[in-house]
């Protein structure tokens, strides 16, 4: 598929679908900074396939998302930009397990009943999952932020579109080929200039744990998408900085595994508290709630997130 910049795409969505509720997640989640809401209801996002493009997406109709494409240079491969925006927003998935199981859990019920046709937004791509996931780590929300944004400037592309600024996220090959201009970035984004080590290791140095993923992603993420998701997992666990609790966030939020339960995230046992009406939920007390969603105990524990985003909360 070629594409030219006034090219549409109708790109299907698996129904129920509510392209609204994507928007109001992107429009409140600082980590998926690479797409923002417009005031006329749609979304405008950013990525390279391989050339960087800017794409202008709006609802047509329940099902379908109309996607404007501009190239900011050379033409790029159309048909990668219809499979980057139907991973980003979960275009495909099938949410009907989900619901199903709700019906039976008078908990959660009104939870699946509100969010109906939410599909989960992830992050556009793995690798910028991985990079979120090493930034965060020990880091506030707005500092996890800056040094991403600090990534993006130097090595990415931050294009303007109606004088609002897109982000372009680098490419795990472009954050490789560039080691020292990526570790500037996220050593210098933090207003002191100063590395934080914790131990003799450097298990603190964020920037090697982002070099570390760009490595594995450069050469294998085409392979990280055929393992089944333990052995996505396990091998997610053992980069470099990295460890059982990003694993599970980058195999859910990046790769889409739906079965993934965050169990290790402290917020979680506090939505889940909340929502059951049970106090310090234990891990194995959120495990048997979830167990009744199966390979969607994922999508459970991410509908508690977004109600709760959605609430302010």
């Amino acid at each position: 598929m070629s594409l030219t910049a006034d090219t549409t795409l109708a790109l299907p969505a698996e129904p129920p679908f509510a392209f609204a509720r994507s928007a109001s997640v992107l429009d409140r989640s600082a980590p998926l900074a690479s797409g923002r809401c417009t005031p006329r209801g749609g979304v405008v996002t950013g990525g390279f396939a391989p050339e960087p493009f800017v794409a202008h997406l709006a609802p047509d109709g329940p099902d379908v998302v109309r996607v404007h494409v501009d190239w900011l240079d050379g033409r790029g491969d159309g048909s990668a930009v219809a499979a980057h925006l139907d991973s980003f927003l979960s275009l495909s998935e099938n949410t009907m397990p989900l619901y199903e199981a709700a019906a039976d859990d008078e908990a959660f019920a009104p939870v699946a009943a509100d969010l109906r046709g939410y599909h989960h937004v992830r992050f556009p791509t793995p690798f910028e999952a991985a990079c979120w996931a090493a930034l965060s780590r020990r880091a506030t929300t707005p500092v996890a932020a800056a040094r991403r944004d600090s990534l993006v400037r130097e090595l990415g592309r931050v294009a303007v579109v109606d004088g609002e600024p897109v982000s372009l996220f680098p490419t795990a090959r472009t954050v490789r080929a560039n080691p020292d201009a990526a570790r500037a970035a996220v050593d210098g984004s933090t207003g002191d200039r100063k590395r934080e080590r914790l131990s003799g290791d450097g298990t603190r140095d964020d920037a090697g744990a982002i070099l570390a993923a760009a490595e594995l992603f450069a050469e294998s993420e085409s392979d990280l998408r055929e393992l089944g998701t333990d052995d996505l997992r396990e091998r997610l666990a053992s980069l470099r900085g990295f460890g059982p609790r990003a694993a599970a966030f980058v195999a859910f939020r990046g790769f889409g595994r739906t079965s993934v339960l965050p169990t290790t995230a402290a917020r979680l046992g506090s939505l889940v508290g909340d929502a059951y009406g049970v106090e310090d939920p234990t891990e194995e007390t959120v495990r048997r709630l979830a167990e009744p969603y199966g390979e969607y105990r994922g999508y459970w524990a991410h509908y508690l997130h977004v109600r709760s985003l959605i609430d302010g909360g």
